[in-house]
């Protein structure tokens, strides 16, 4: 009897690595937030400095013709008029590493809560190419408590 409780007290212990959830954090916005990493979802060409991204077919929702509700006088709200579904296939896109951000040169304070923007720049970035991984205990469901952090580079692309 003993020996089935202790059994019973350690088998949490062998279990950690069972239903393991996976979130990855990045500032690149083609690094999936969830799940493992793989070269099929995204790869880095160095020599062209892009990424190779792979999109899943999914359905996009568009309107034909857009128009503002003033109903209600405070929260004037766009209406979608003819609504259209399109299925987009799968497939793979090449997007460039280089994207343009706009940076503030030159700021207001006189107003002390909140400075305004007085001049601004485009200024060329690069999303990058290294993502956070953090491994959670298919228990910790509010995403708490990590049990490993690594940090990885997306894989290169396979020449053909």
């Amino acid at each position: 009897m003993k020996a089935l409780l202790s059994l019973a007290l350690f088998l949490p212990l062998f279990a950690h690595a069972y239903g393991e959830t996976y979130l990855n954090r990045t500032t690149n916005p083609y690094v999936p937030k969830s799940g493992l990493v793989t070269r099929g979802q995204i790869c880095v060409d160095h020599a062209n400095d892009t990424f190779r991204v792979f999109v899943a077919k999914h359905i996009v929702e568009t309107c034909r013709e857009k128009r503002m509700d003033y109903s209600d006088s405070k929260y004037p709200k766009e209406i979608c008029i003819g609504r259209k579904v399109h299925k987009v296939p799968a497939k793979v896109i090449t997007v460039s590493r280089f994207y343009q951000k706009e940076v503030c040169l030159k700021w207001n304070h006189s107003d002390s809560t909140r400075p305004r923007c007085m001049k601004s720049a485009m200024q060329t970035a690069a999303y990058p190419t290294d993502y956070t991984q953090f491994t959670y205990e298919a228990a910790d469901w509010r995403k708490e408590r990590p049990i490993h952090t690594e940090s990885k580079d997306i894989e290169a692309c396979v020449r053909k």
